[in-house]
């Protein structure tokens, strides 16, 4: 007698398995966003920012190199090594529009050739797509400035240990990124070697995020970790009238001043505000302090920074140029933490923290090259998709995990989609999203963007790694 469950059990034995000749593939609904790419019309503008000066007869354009660096990132890859997968999909081929899709020693070989001026020119020019696209808002858009770690294994260009919270002793990168809160958009992003100070750079870096707006760009204030509280970023911030809330670094001479303040208002159950006035050594003038504490009876989870002074509590001090009361001081700051789901998304959706390179320069391209990606993805969401705020990972399964056969209808390509019903009909709304979109041309958007022509960019070359017996330049601490 056969056990209960053995009619189902092997059900597939009577499944015959065939093979096609057909060109098929898994993710033909890549061609929704490689049609929003087109509308953008980031194939043109590519060609005028990327640096190219090899000479090879074979070789592959730098548009498809691109081109396909984006397509393994949003299929998933967290590796060059995963371009791999795509090589053999004539599917995939057709969606990118491209002849043959490059190898990873073919993206590794280009990417390696950059050297900082052109990581700066690719940086400013894709940038530049993104001007006719910014929110606007009559208080004016909110930046806000982070910083993360991207652990590494090997002994590439600025892999060095650090501070790494998670993996503490692991060689790592530590980037930072300049991210636009309303529009969602990260405005500008840094490489920075393992072993860089948290505050070194930061008034650089910051100088040059804001140089990216337009002129006529209104901001209505500044949020930052501690990385920034320098005296040059505060000092920068009011030169240009920006209001700013700065996490504060727990110095003792701040540690005593918060145990004197005493005018505690209490907003919640274990939570209290207070504020008071500081001066460091070297500021000209005082300014104001907000500080939060969460009583530990009453929140024993709450984080902070614990006092010797004052037992039973932690605190969260902000140095601000804000007259608002200190309970929205700290609320408008704690609207920050919007910033830290993009570098999870970054990291875990978007591979930021895989693409890995011996140079220096290299990785930085890449990772500014994804920066972009998740900026036009971002475009994408909120002028395709009705602005949902579904990640990459689900807008995956959910609209590019589709299944495709390429086939033909007289002498036109056909991609012919394996969707039906209510699947088919969602599809069909975001194609005729689409083809309502009017992007501006390469000529009207150097018009709009208001400056002249983007110079040609510099020619590329190949340069081989560096050997373990080759001294590393500095030139990779973007801030000496």
């Amino acid at each position: 007698m056969q056990g209960k469950n053995s009619s189902k059990a092997w059900v597939s034995e009577g499944l015959e398995v065939g093979y096609t000749t057909k060109p098929v593939s898994g993710w033909g609904g890549l061609v929704v966003v490689y049609r929003f790419f087109e509308q953008l019309h980031l194939r043109e503008w590519l060609r005028e920012v990327l640096p190219d000066g090899r000479t090879s007869p074979n070789q592959i354009p730098v548009v498809d190199i691109v081109w396909s660096l984006f397509a393994t990132v949003l299929t998933g890859g967290r590796r060059f090594a995963h371009v791999e997968r795509l090589r053999g999909d004539e599917v995939v081929s057709g969606v990118l529009g491209v002849r043959r899709i490059p190898s990873a020693m073919t993206l590794t070989r280009y990417f390696r050739g950059f050297v900082r001026r052109q990581v700066e020119e690719l940086s400013e020019g894709l940038w530049r797509l993104c001007w006719p696209h910014l929110a606007s808002s009559p208080l004016g858009e909110v930046l806000d400035l982070d910083s993360t770690v991207f652990e590494r294994y090997g002994h590439q260009e600025g892999s060095r240990k650090g501070h790494n919270p998670r993996k503490p002793g692991r060689p790592c990168h530590r980037p930072l990124l300049a991210m636009l809160a309303t529009s969602k958009l990260i405005l500008h992003g840094w490489l920075r070697s393992g072993n860089t100070g948290s505050s070194e750079g930061s008034e650089a870096f910051l100088t040059e995020a804001l140089a990216r707006l337009p002129e006529d760009y209104r901001l209505y204030g500044v949020r930052a970790d501690n990385g920034f509280f320098t005296t040059g970023v505060l000092n920068a911030l009011e030169d240009n009238e920006l209001p700013y809330v700065i996490a504060v670094k727990m110095n003792r001479r701040i540690r005593r001043r918060i145990a004197g303040i005493d005018n505690w208002r209490a907003l919640e159950p274990g939570l209290e505000v207070g504020e008071g006035t500081y001066q460091a050594h070297g500021w000209s003038v005082p300014r104001r302090l907000v500080v939060v504490r969460h009583e530990l009876r009453e929140r024993p989870q709450a984080s902070g920074r614990k006092l010797f002074d004052l037992p039973g509590f932690s605190f969260h001090a902000y140095v601000t140029s804000l007259p608002h009361p200190p309970q929205e001081v700290w609320r408008f700051y704690n609207a920050r933490g919007d910033c830290e789901n993009r570098f999870k998304e970054l990291k875990h959706d978007f591979g930021a923290d895989g693409f890995c390179l011996q140079t220096f320069d290299g990785t930085e391209s890449v990772f500014r090259l994804i920066c972009f990606l998740f900026n036009l993805l971002e475009l994408f969401r909120q002028q395709v998709l009705a602005a949902t705020s579904e990640r990459l990972v689900t807008l995956r399964h959910k609209y590019l995990v589709v299944g495709g056969i390429l086939g033909a209808r007289g002498r036109r390509t056909v991609l012919r989609l394996g969707l039906r019903g209510p699947w088919k009909r969602r599809f069909q709304v975001l194609l005729a999203r689409l083809r309502g979109l009017r992007c501006p041309t390469v000529a009207q958007l150097t018009q709009l963007c208001h400056t002249a022509p983007l110079p040609p960019p510099s020619p590329w070359r190949p340069r081989p790694p560096r050997g373990p017996h080759r001294p590393l330049n500095r030139f990779w601490l973007p801030f000496n």
